[in-house]
């Protein structure tokens, strides 16, 4: 894992999608997510496994080793409670 390199393709995409939408540096991050659940809908795609599986990768990247030994893993739950 190229750590620095996943790093600059991220950052180059939310810079793309910063451009086309407008949202601002505070908010582009969660801005993305939501618009990724729309895409994920409109694919017929499951969205929280998807986040779910994403933030299981993160979270095990996060924790790698320098060595390169991956380590912990994770269980990752998503709850959503809606509000009135």
């Amino acid at each position: 894992m190229d750590r620095a390199k996943h790093i600059g393709a991220a950052t180059e995409a939310l810079a793309v999608f910063q451009r086309s939408c407008g949202t601002v540096d505070e908010h582009a991050i969660a801005d993305l997510i939501c618009d990724l659940g729309l895409l994920a809908d409109e694919r017929g795609i499951d969205f929280l496994s998807e986040a779910q599986r994403g933030m299981k990768h993160w979270f095990v990247e996060r924790q790698a080793h320098p060595e390169g030994n991956l380590g912990l893993s994770a269980i990752v739950e998503i709850k959503i409670t809606p509000t009135r």
